[in-house]
């Protein structure tokens, strides 16, 4: 499969009120000004702390952030004189800024949420630490930009192992995937797998909003696994360890019989683990992948069994030669 034709999709930016809406709950925001400014556009998952900015010094002033203000950005404007404050504070807000938070319940001057007012920008306030506040924010801008596309494949979590399985239209994915979830499996996607890069090393398959966990099969049609085995046999999302490419048994092809060389694909950024296997009938596809990502777990842990065989055999031929 061609991945590097996959159409990746990245937000260029979210409003305040996405951030409102999803993180309202879990850091109970307050809302103190620029109630007209939750349309604001927010262009980057980072932060900024704007110390500087208030000081006067605004030449590289990251204003297309979330601006956070804890003790000491409120203390400072605190100690300032009225008239030398409004002129700095002014200044900043003649930035297009998308919002400000603040931490530790913290309370700012009137003249800072005056100016808010007339500018359109929110400020929200939490009543948890200034680190806290970062913290929760990164993650959920960082999820929130992440790029991430949609793939015609199957995910399962085998044994811990994120298993993403691809090939062409009726090679068998969602058969394979049905025998390893009636063996103990969960599944994750069929049909539409969401995958989505979070960091910059991991990439998250996801269940489809409007698929969630149904299955086509062929002759029989569409079932709700989660409604015929449970829900201890599906999950929504799951890091992608393992990439299983699907295919046609052909005897002209040549398949990795050793295991020696290691292949990686690279998804939206990040190099993935790689297996072509070829399918023919009496071939048990579930099980060769269940042996797949015990193997997979093995390297992770650093034990690659056929290059130890590989070291076995070369040093007892070179005892032998002796």
């Amino acid at each position: 499969m061609d991945f590097k034709s996959l159409e990746v999709k990245r937000k260029r930016s979210i409003p305040v009120s996405r951030l409102l809406e999803h993180l309202t709950h879990d850091m109970d925001f307050e809302m103190l000004a620029g109630y007209q400014g939750t349309g604001k556009p927010i262009y980057s998952w980072d932060v900024n702390r704007p110390g500087l900015a208030l000081s006067g010094y605004v030449d590289y002033f990251a204003n297309d952030r979330v601006q956070i203000l804890g003790n000491t950005e409120i203390h400072f404007m605190e100690r300032m004189p009225a008239s030398s404050l409004a002129t700095m504070l002014a200044n900043m807000v003649s930035f297009e800024i998308p919002v400000f938070v603040l931490s530790r319940h913290l309370t700012p001057p009137p003249v800072f949420l005056d100016m808010c007012n007339r500018s359109g920008i929110p400020v929200l306030r939490s009543a948890m630490s200034t680190d806290e506040v970062i913290s929760r924010i990164i993650i959920y801008l960082n999820d929130e930009f992440a790029p991430e596309t949609t793939i015609h494949g199957t995910a399962v979590d085998v044994y811990g192992v994120g298993c993403l399985i691809l090939g062409k239209t009726g090679i068998g994915k969602s058969e394979t995937a049905m025998e390893l979830v009636e063996r103990g499996h969960r599944l994750i996607a069929d049909d539409l797998v969401e995958l989505k890069r979070r960091r910059e090393d991991y990439v998250y398959a996801q269940t489809n909003k409007i698929v969630k966990h149904h299955m086509e099969i062929r002759g029989l049609g569409i079932v709700d696994i989660r409604a015929l085995f449970g829900v201890g046999h599906v999950r929504d999302f799951k890091r992608i360890g393992l990439v299983v490419e699907l295919e046609d048994w052909n005897k002209e092809s040549s398949y990795d019989r050793t295991g020696l060389t290691y292949t990686l694909e690279e998804i939206l950024g990040v190099r993935l683990p790689y297996l072509r296997l070829p399918v023919k009938p009496g071939r048990n596809v579930a099980i060769i992948i269940e042996v797949a990502a015990l193997d997979q777990r093995l390297k992770e842990m650093g034990i690659n069994s056929a290059q130890q065989l590989n070291q076995e055999i070369i040093q007892r031929n070179k005892h032998n030669n002796r």
